[in-house]
């Protein structure tokens, strides 16, 4: 049996690594308080944050690599990302971020059910709708899979189109997008 250290690593274990590597370099203290603020859906004292320190609309504000855009959207604080998205400093490129557990801002959105903040993201990015996770997923498969927005879905369907990187429509997950959509009742809507 080879021990630990001569194993080869699983694909799990690089972002293990990665985030562990982050994590040791994280100032957790420093962006705690914008961390807060987006969870508690304070735009004032996000607002006033970014405006002391315009580079935290762009940095990595968590352990698991998530911008301030991630954070609003895994916080169900729909508002905020709107906000964020439109806010005139923000770059297009940071909406095509993916954090740690390999998500885009979007992809969180889309398990949700505010299509404006799907909407403001697609706005100021077109091309989000075409990125995937780690295992090759688009935002409209998480949507399809959330069952939660038949408007969400339906928005998605709309605003993704089948290239690359992607590929929904014709890629290897085509088939299974197909499959969920019919078994969630969203075909033909």
């Amino acid at each position: 049996m080879a021990s630990a250290e001569s194993s080869p690593l699983m694909p799990f274990d690089n972002v293990k690594i990665a985030v562990t590597e982050f994590a040791r370099g994280f100032n957790h203290n420093y962006y705690q308080p914008l961390h807060l603020a987006i969870l508690k859906g304070d735009w004032k004292s996000t607002k006033a944050f970014l405006d002391n320190d315009p580079s935290a609309l762009t940095a990595k504000v968590t352990v698991h690599g998530r911008t301030a855009l991630h954070v609003a959207a895994v916080g169900a604080q729909w508002k905020l990302v709107e906000k964020l998205a439109q806010h005139q400093q923000m770059p297009a490129n940071v909406l095509a971020e993916l954090d740690l557990m390999g998500c885009t801002c979007l992809h969180y959105v889309a398990m949700g059910k505010s299509v404006d903040a799907a909407k403001a993201l697609v706005a100021k990015n077109p091309s989000v709708t075409q990125l995937t996770d780690f295992k090759g997923f688009t935002s409209l498969m998480y949507s399809v899979t959330s069952t939660r927005c038949k408007e969400m879905v339906r928005y998605l369907v709309l605003n993704t189109s089948d290239e690359k990187p992607g590929c929904p429509f014709s890629g290897p997950s085509a088939r299974q997008l197909v499959a969920l959509l019919t078994a969630s009742r969203f075909h033909g809507n």
